[in-house]
């Protein structure tokens, strides 16, 4: 699979980085961690929308869950992309 980060696309073999005598790590996850905790209003914001729903009221969090993975990639992109420097 590829990961969509805003505009940018990258495939999974272009978020591993290693040094010649070291095994391969992907810094996708570290990254992500790192910027949960910016996101954490709008990942609030996406759970109360799915409880909602849960409960049995209409619609979908479409834009909860779009507005959560916005703020993730605002947060990784900058971080990612010194890697691929």
């Amino acid at each position: 699979p590829n990961h969509h980060l805003g505009s940018l696309l990258l495939k999974p073999q272009q978020l591993v980085f290693f040094k010649m005598d070291e095994e391969p790590v992907c810094v996708l996850p570290t990254i992500t961690k790192a910027c949960e905790p910016k996101c954490a209003p709008a990942f609030k914001a996406y759970q109360e929308c799915a409880k909602r729903i849960e409960g049995g009221k209409e619609g979908d969090c479409e834009a909860w869950y779009f507005d959560y993975y916005k703020c993730l990639d605002k947060c990784r992109v900058p971080q990612i992309m010194q890697h691929l420097k």
